[in-house]
């Protein structure tokens, strides 16, 4: 080879290797740069803050009014109360406009002058609850029984947004705990039937919805709600019962007349279950009814003449023969359906609108 190829070769080789230095270099130099920023960023940075709620109440360890210390103290002290009365009532302005985000901003700030600022929470509790903030609701009502666990009302507040958490273990717990000295109050025995009913323990949830029902006779949801967790039991009589008077009172619901044709199945009262689906056949047309008789619940009243005549006359022989077919097609004691109650309670007068009145604490 040529001398003077050989060092031109020699020559891209080295420059090769010092552009391939170069870019480790680079990047390492990179690397310690972003080193170094997150080490000064985490010199410097700030735990986030934490909400006024909270935050412990610090209590005040000396008080000792001949010390002047402790005099300046709680003069400083009270004029931070001052100024929490001051944000509240500042917040009821806010609320009367419905100015909700900037009243919650005010009630926060009396919080960070008065821990424990009663007025301040029971408002923070109704926004946070009327803004679906369920979460941060149960930690002003857990708050408020830490100043006053007697209070049934701070109770009953957070059992109801415990309700709307859907956490039925802690609204039986904390219902429990309520009716040991509010053993007639409807409203929280609702509550429990149906965080029972949740938890599928459908014989306590019987129970508890006829506590519910002894102090309102006329609460159909409730009645409703026991008879499905009979049939959750199968005890079919005894909801064909609350059926029944639901039937007479809501004559406009198909859902009930559902329920009682497959109760009277079950019951294997072929009959029964034909009358029932006729009248449910005059009252919403025989569409909707036709709709049901592919039910498995049906299945042990196939056979009954006065079940096969109803069918035939619906939806002539070939319809039943073929609805007869797929029931016998399908798996025998497949999943039952869910009738279920109307767990979700609408809110009412327990988040009360007096709160949003301006008074003073």
């Amino acid at each position: 080879m040529d001398p003077r190829e050989k060092l031109a070769l020699v020559a891209i080789l080295k420059l090769a290797i010092l552009l391939v230095l170069l870019v480790i270099g680079f990047f390492m130099l990179r690397k310690g740069i972003g080193f170094y920023e997150e080490s000064i960023w985490m010199e410097h940075a700030t735990a986030p803050s934490t909400s006024p709620v909270l935050e412990e109440i610090v209590p005040l360890e000396k008080f000792d009014l001949q010390d002047q210390n402790v005099r300046d103290q709680f003069g400083a002290r009270i004029e931070r109360w001052k100024e929490a009365d001051r944000l509240v009532r500042s917040a009821d302005v806010l609320l009367q406009r419905k100015i909700y985000d900037q009243a919650i901003e005010q009630c926060q700030d009396a919080l960070r002058k008065n821990a424990s600022h009663r007025g301040a929470l029971e408002r923070l509790g109704t926004l946070y609850y009327a803004k679906t903030d369920y979460i941060e609701a149960v930690n002003v009502y857990i708050r408020l029984l830490s100043i006053d666990p007697s209070s049934a009302k701070t109770q009953k507040l957070l059992i109801q947004s415990l309700a709307a958490l859907d956490d039925d273990r802690a609204v039986k717990y904390m219902a429990e705990w309520y009716l040991d000295e509010n053993i007639n109050d409807v409203d929280v025995q609702r509550y429990l039937a149906n965080a029972l009913y949740a938890q599928e323990e459908f014989e306590a949830a019987v129970e508890a919805y006829a506590s519910v029902l002894r102090g309102a006779p006329k609460d159909l949801k409730t009645l409703e709600s026991q008879a499905d967790a009979y049939m959750q039991l199968h005890r079919y009589e005894k909801a064909l019962v609350g059926l029944e008077k639901l039937r007479q009172k809501d004559r406009e619901n198909p859902a009930h007349y559902k329920k009682i044709v497959m109760c009277n199945a079950q019951l294997q009262q072929g009959r029964e279950t034909a009358q029932a689906l006729g009248r449910a056949a005059h009252l919403f047309g025989e569409k909707i009814v036709m709709g049901w008789l592919q039910s498995p619940q049906l299945d042990p009243v196939r056979e009954d003449r006065n079940f096969k005549a109803f069918t035939d006359r619906v939806g002539g022989e070939e319809y039943r023969q073929w609805i007869e077919k797929m029931a016998t097609s399908m798996e025998v004691g497949g999943k039952e359906p869910d009738f279920g109650p109307q767990l979700k309670m609408p809110a009412h007068e327990l988040q009360n609108e007096e709160l949003l009145k301006s008074r003073n604490r």
